[in-house]
Formats: structure tokens, C-alpha cells, sequence
């Protein structure tokens, strides 16, 4: 378990790690969004159709996880923006409607982890599957005495430089600084929990460069929201993904537009300059 003072020091500044910036910017936008689809994702990371089984969805997806939960055996197949399916939770607006009626709750937690489609199959044997989700459960709980929303994120198993330097830690403290800016709160503590965390041979080299390391800076960027409700988030979300899309789809026609919101102004800079330098 490690504690982050700072979330809004996400970004990676080491250069030895050789972080790649917009994937986690591009996925934070894809789980916001409640999609699973590999069309997306794999344009900023083709190697991520390594990990889907059958290369149309990524199986484990967060983002259908995040906003469409249900209890139904049959994987989750999400490509449009936001989509609820009857019966579904949208836990992050059950994470809201908890702190309007407690502002202390303790109930506010999303679970990642879904049995029924994770743990067997339709013939009743272990589920095999190149994608088992890693992260299980999110706490959001405010300080006591304070105005300061902390995050609890608890991880069954956490590849350091693909999962959790990559972009794991990223999403979740971008994710804690927006539903605190919903919730009217300030950004407290992050808290990573993994029961294992590890790294492969394959990354031994970054492995030893960062530890040799003496000195390093911490970088926050804070940008100023004027969402204040999940409703004004989802315009913005839904704003955000339609942009998005139209910039994969067709960069060479694409007009830049403006956001009156610097903090999703700042995450849709980051995507329209990577698609403008691809075409």
C-alpha cells in the first residue's frame, strides 16, 4: 500500500520510464464514457488487442463496469457514449447520491469486480479469459473535519509499469479530482492497495534506471471545472467522446472547437493534438 499527497501530481515526469501520456487521458475518457469497444482504445495503443479475447471488446473493460453494471452472465459489449441498459447501476452516480444524503458516508463504494461474468462460465468451469479485471473496489470517502475527498483503490494483483505507473494510478486520481469537483469537495489522499504488486523481466532495464535515480519533480496541473453536478459532467463527457470520435474517425476535415471548462479543455488538448500529429 502506498499514500499519494498529491493526486494531482499524476503525470509522469522521469523520463527513463518513457510514459505515454495520452493513452491514459484517452483511457480515462473511455471507462468516463462506460465503453469497452477496441475500435477506440486501440488507436492510441494497437497492443491492446492483445489482451481482448475476441478483438471487437476488451472483456474486463472498466468503463461498462463503472457506468452500465448489471448482474447478468453475458460480458459487456458497450461502444456508444453512456448507454444504461435496464436494471444496470451507474455507480458513479450512486458514489453522488450517497454523499447528498451523508456528506461521511462510508457506503461509497463502485466494485470492478463482477462474478458472474469473471468467475465461471456458461458450462460451470473456471473462466478463461486473456482479460480478468485487476482492480476490484474504489472507496471514495470524505475527511472527517474537512472538505477533502480521499480514494481507496484496492487491487488484486498490479503490474507496476504497464498497470499501475502506466495508467492505473492516473485514472483513478483523475477520476477522485472530478467526482470531488462534482461533489463540491477538495482533492485529499489517494490510496493504492495491491496484494501484488510486480514487474516482468521484460521491464527490468526501467526497472533499474528509475531506482538509480536521486532526484525527480513532482508536476501537479490543476485546472479550474465548472461542472458541479453529475449532469454537467455527462454533458461534458458526451461533448468530449463525440469530439473524440470525429477526430479519430476523420482528423483531415476535423474542426478544433473550444471548451469553456479548462479542466476538460485541457483533456480534449491532449487528444486533438495526438490525432492532428497522426494524420
Amino acid at each position: 500500500m502506498f499514500k499519494i499527497t498529491n493526486p494531482y501530481a499524476r503525470e509522469l515526469t522521469i523520463p527513463e520510464r518513457k510514459w505515454f501520456k495520452v493513452l491514459s487521458y484517452a483511457e480515462s475518457l473511455w471507462i468516463a464514457s462506460g465503453r469497452n469497444d477496441m475500435a477506440y482504445i486501440t488507436h492510441y495503443l494497437a497492443k491492446m488487442i492483445d489482451f481482448s479475447d475476441d478483438g471487437i471488446y476488451m472483456r474486463g473493460g472498466y468503463g461498462p463496469r463503472y457506468r452500465d453494471y448489471n448482474g447478468e452472465r453475458g460480458d459487456y459489449r458497450i461502444e456508444t457514449i453512456n448507454v444504461r441498459q435496464q436494471g444496470s447501476v451507474d455507480q458513479l452516480k450512486y458514489v453522488v447520491e450517497c454523499f447528498k444524503v451523508d456528506s461521511e458516508t462510508r457506503r461509497a463504494v463502485m466494485s470492478f469486480s463482477d462474478p458472474m461474468k469473471d468467475d465461471f462460465d456458461e458450462k460451470g468451469e473456471l473462466k478463461k479469459s486473456k482479460d480478468i479485471p485487476c482492480t476490484r473496489e474504489l472507496h471514495f470517502m470524505k475527511q472527517s473535519g474537512n472538505n477533502k475527498l480521499d480514494l481507496i483503490v484496492r487491487m488484486r494483483s498490479n503490474d507496476l509499469i504497464w498497470g499501475a505507473s502506466a495508467v492505473n494510478i492516473f485514472n483513478y486520481t483523475f477520476m477522485q479530482e472530478y467526482v470531488a469537483a462534482i461533489l463540491g469537495l477538495e482533492v485529499g489522499n489517494y490510496y493504492h492497495i495491491a496484494d501484488n504488486l510486480h514487474f516482468y523481466d521484460r521491464h527490468i532495464e526501467i526497472i533499474k534506471k528509475m531506482s538509480e535515480l536521486k532526484e525527480w519533480d513532482d508536476e501537479p496541473e490543476v485546472y479550474v471545472k465548472n461542472f458541479h453536478s453529475l449532469g454537467g459532467f455527462d454533458n461534458l463527457i458526451t461533448k468530449l467522446s463525440n469530439e473524440e470520435t470525429s477526430m479519430r474517425t476523420n482528423m483531415r476535415d476535423y474542426k478544433r472547437i473550444e471548451f469553456e471548462d479548462p479542466f476538460f479543455e485541457h483533456w480534449y488538448d491532449i487528444l486533438y493534438k495526438y490525432n492532428l500529429q497522426k494524420t
